[in-house]
């Protein structure tokens, strides 16, 4: 009778090692990148529908911040995986996915609390919207 461990292509080890790791990283860093391209993509698209000039200097200028917070966070998540999951053969045996799943969703995450490019992007079309209906903006109540 043959015996899982014979037969199965991958052979659980309980320890990870430094190449396990640099698959980690590369697939976190595979799913930011596919991230943030996405997000440049959809900014490009309103950008344009808005009639305004997109540059990727100024969206990196404005999200920099968060895209070195989003590639510190998938980072550590590297760093601590061995702690979390070394005891599940089966998430051991598809770890490159499931970083790569971190690294996009977790990329989505950090991008929508910290992102600036994008509230830039509404202030802009919120002023415009106001001064085509007519809209007179808000003064402020005098203080009693």
């Amino acid at each position: 009778m043959y015996r899982w461990e014979d037969v199965s292509p991958i052979h659980f080890k309980n320890e990870m090692d430094t190449s396990i790791y640099i698959k980690c990283c590369i697939a976190c860093l595979i799913g930011n990148v596919c991230h943030i391209v996405w997000k440049i993509f959809i900014i490009r698209y309103d950008y344009g529908k808005a009639n305004m000039t997109f540059t990727f200097r100024q969206y990196f200028k404005d999200d920099g911040y968060a895209i070195f917070v989003d590639f510190l966070f998938s980072f550590a998540v590297v760093y601590i995986v061995d702690e979390l999951i070394i005891e599940s053969e089966w998430l051991m045996n598809k770890i490159k996915i499931f970083f790569l799943f971190v690294g996009f969703t977790g990329s989505y995450v950090i991008m929508q609390i910290m992102s600036v490019a994008k509230k830039k992007f509404r202030a802009v079309v919120d002023t415009k919207t106001n001064i085509a209906d007519n809209k007179k903006p808000l003064v402020d109540k005098p203080k009693l």
